[in-house]
């Protein structure tokens, strides 16, 4: 026994198939545009280093890493001695959480 089907079952299926083919278009070309020009890098009097520096969120933290480089401690025992000065006086950003 053959199953019974709707009568529009087979217009139904080709119309759809067909609005959805006339919705796959191309996108229109955009052109590209250059970034604005005052954007870049400006150089700033008192930022050029020779062979080290040391950057952090806080000055007694960067104050504490240029004194072990001083001593002649390594970039990584500077890191170290930046981040436990940041445990101390920024402990909400500094914690395995962050901030």
């Amino acid at each position: 026994m053959k199953p019974a089907t709707h009568p529009f079952r087979g217009r139904l299926a080709t119309l759809a198939l067909a609005l959805t083919l006339a919705a796959c278009q191309h996108a229109p070309e955009q052109a590209l545009t250059q970034p604005e020009g005052s954007t870049g890098i400006t150089a700033k009097s008192g930022w050029t280093f020779r062979t080290q520096a040391v950057a952090a969120a806080n000055p007694l933290a960067t104050e504490a890493g240029l004194a072990i480089l001083r001593a002649g401690g390594s970039a990584v025992d500077a890191a170290i001695a930046v981040q436990m000065v940041l445990t101390l006086v920024e402990p909400q950003s500094s914690g395995i959480g962050g901030g």
